[in-house]
């Protein structure tokens, strides 16, 4: 890496850090201005105060910190593209660079890469960060959004692989996360020979954290051989987390991992939207890079307009993106197939990025 090409990296990096901040800090902002009322209705009812209401907004949004990072950074990469380009040409200093022979898509590389980075490191955050949010998040969104700390009619399935692991059914009337109680729950777990299929059900099950085994009430377990009555339901695996994150009919995609979507996937191939989230994971990141290959040639080509102008130029790109596909997501959940949907703002502003990038003067 050149001197120039640090210097350039400097510039494009703390505009990106700054955009990142600022976008971060503007949603926490709308998204807490629009439901606060919700937010003091539903803290009233409960009956917290103020300083255990403040308390439970800062855990939320310190959660979803990583979901919004993965909402706005494709934006931030084009507003920092963009903030770099300007700054370089308000100083005279792309004349200079030209000067000594370099082209100008050899000046604005640096600025392609900070945008690769930021693809990655989404694909980073969705992977090993939001997972690990996803349960606390669902836990949290149902109280302060929809006022209900329970939750009800859930079920999580778990589906053998090969034919050489169990499969296994959960069904749960109620589920109370403050306290980790199921009630009124049915869990069928069938082998795959078929021979040792057995049925537990029981009128409640709590979480016991220092055994991590659920403590049932009234427990029954039935197979061919019999019914017996039993204390624990022996699946340590089916933590509380678990239950909720997995188990929601409305499950928050943006808060699964790769591998959970391809679990979800595998295990309930008529969820078009499962199959959508998936690939939207791979071509939203890739939007980082896309949309500085339209964003920059207009800066460069509109460079004696002001540097308002090319900021908006910047905005209606990545609103025109938004809005495709914003529109292949609605189509991808009414029958276009979702990886046809998933792809298609990809293919398009990246195809028309390509040629406008490839066509900049040099």
């Amino acid at each position: 890496m050149t001197l120039l090409d640090r210097y350039v990296w400097r510039i494009v990096l703390g505009a990106f850090v700054a955009g990142q901040m600022f976008f971060l800090f503007l949603t926490v902002l709308v998204d807490l201005l629009n439901g606060l009322a919700r937010y003091t209705e539903r803290a009233a009812s409960h009956g917290l105060g103020n300083v255990e209401l403040a308390v439970a907004l800062a855990s939320y949004y310190g959660k979803m910190v990583p979901v919004f990072f993965t909402m706005v950074t494709p934006f931030v990469a084009v507003v920092a593209g963009m903030f770099t380009v300007a700054r370089l040409q308000s100083a005279n200093e792309v004349v200079a660079m030209l000067f000594v022979g370099r082209s100008i898509r050899r000046i604005l590389r640096p600025v392609l890469l900070c945008g690769a980075l930021a693809g990655v490191a989404m694909g980073v955050c969705w992977q090993w960060v939001v997972p690990q949010f996803g349960a606390s998040l669902a836990r949290d969104e149902a109280f302060l959004k929809e006022g209900r700390p329970v939750h009800k009619n859930l079920v999580h399935e778990m589906f053998g692989r090969d034919g050489v692991s169990e499969e296994l059914r959960l069904q749960i009337a109620e589920f109370e996360p403050r306290s980790n109680t199921m009630r009124r729950i049915q869990m069928l777990t069938e082998s795959p020979a078929g021979l040792d299929n057995t049925s537990v059900s029981a009128e409640e099950a709590v979480w016991d954290a220092e055994r991590r085994d659920w403590r049932l009430t009234n427990g029954v377990i039935a197979s061919v051989r019999g019914s017996r009555p039993i204390e624990w339901l022996d699946r340590g695996d089916l933590t509380p987390d678990v239950v909720v994150q997995r188990s929601r009919d409305a499950i928050e995609l943006d808060a699964l991992s790769y591998t959970e979507l391809l679990e979800l996937v595998r295990t309930r191939p008529n969820r078009p939207d499962f199959r959508y989230a998936l690939h939207r994971h791979v071509t939203y990141p890739l939007s980082c890079v896309l949309l500085l290959l339209l964003a920059l040639p207009l800066a460069v080509n509109y460079e004696r307009r002001s540097r308002l102008f090319r900021l908006l130029v910047a905005i209606g790109l990545c609103g025109g993106y938004s809005l495709m596909d914003l529109i292949c997501q609605n189509l991808g959940m009414r029958g276009l197939h979702p990886v046809v949907a998933a792809w298609s703002p990809v293919i398009v502003f990246g195809s028309l990025g390509v040629v406008l990038f490839g066509g900049t003067r040099t």
